[in-house]
């Protein structure tokens, strides 16, 4: 089925730009690549047999570079960069690493939200669900144990717990219902970001000058 979409696509689209794709292929998945040039070649455009190996061994290396994608991420480690591409007909999702940010400063409810919008993507609408279920329940579990402990307000106690949601996420979630070396375009992190901060202005307001 997907390899069928790719050839509707690549027949919608003009000539220049199927050979745009193939001339920046980088910034392509695979199977755009690859279709353009079933398509072109169907409209007799010539590619040399030169050609045609630089082509496809540049789009063998693209794979193999997804291949390598581990679940080892960190913020310096840059693997998951290789996954992410220009092309419009790709998944627009947060990257990992955006989520990586979110879940350790933010909180596994607003990783588990960008992870489940991922999921969203793929159609896969149930697993989503379960994703956000899973982030309400990690929230809950923060605060309880918390306030056990009394460690509610400490911040290294969040971003312990962060760290631990955001490993969880990407291997249990990301890795289960998108894959590593699945390619996507990466989506900006400005809103999710200014969520953040007017949340965190709101909790500022209600300590400060709520309830007494």
């Amino acid at each position: 089925m997907m390899e069928t979409n790719f050839k509707y696509i690549a027949s919608s689209r003009s000539t220049e730009e199927l050979i745009e794709r193939v001339e920046n292929r980088q910034k392509y998945m695979p199977e755009t690549t690859e279709t353009s040039v079933a398509e072109l070649q169907h409209r007799k455009h010539e590619f040399t047999d030169e050609e045609l190996k630089v082509i496809g061994e540049d789009v063998q290396a693209q794979r193999e570079n997804a291949v390598v994608v581990i679940g080892n991420l960190t913020m310096f480690n840059d693997d998951y960069k290789n996954v992410i591409v220009e092309d419009p007909d790709a998944p627009l999702m947060y990257s990992r690493r955006v989520i990586y940010f979110f879940s350790v400063f933010g909180g596994a409810l607003i990783g588990s939200i960008l992870v489940a919008m991922n999921i969203a993507k793929m159609g896969k609408r149930n697993e989503a669900l379960y994703t956000v279920l899973f982030g309400v329940v990690f929230t809950v579990i923060l605060y309880v144990v918390g306030l056990r402990i009394g460690a509610v307000s400490s911040t290294l106690y969040r971003i312990a717990f962060g760290l631990i949601a955001a490993y969880c996420l990407d291997y249990f979630f990301w890795k289960r219902f998108i894959g590593y070396s699945t390619f996507y375009r990466a989506r900006s992190f400005w809103a999710p970001l200014i969520i953040v901060f007017i949340i965190a202005a709101l909790a500022i307001i209600v300590t400060k000058y709520g309830v007494q």
